[in-house]
């Protein structure tokens, strides 16, 4: 193989190493913020349930800021 063809094999393989750098880093993190949204968003949806005879009239606006609260809250 020339230099050429060994230089175009070289540059086509950097994207995918630094997606494979990237999605490495990126992993750790992701399991825990899904893990800490899931539990926020069970605690919202147990306290600001539509479904509950207590409802208020705004449950649903009270869930989707408990919802938003969640999403600041865990790590990114």
């Amino acid at each position: 193989m020339n230099r050429r063809g060994v230089l175009t094999i070289t540059i086509a393989a950097l994207p995918i190493l630094g997606m494979a750098l990237a999605a490495a880093v990126a992993a750790p993190n992701a399991g825990e913020r899904d893990k800490c949204y899931r539990a926020c968003d069970s605690r919202c949806a147990a306290e600001h349930s539509c479904e509950r005879p207590d409802a208020s009239r705004d449950c649903f606006t009270n869930f989707n800021k408990c919802k938003a609260v969640c999403r600041a809250s865990c790590p990114r």
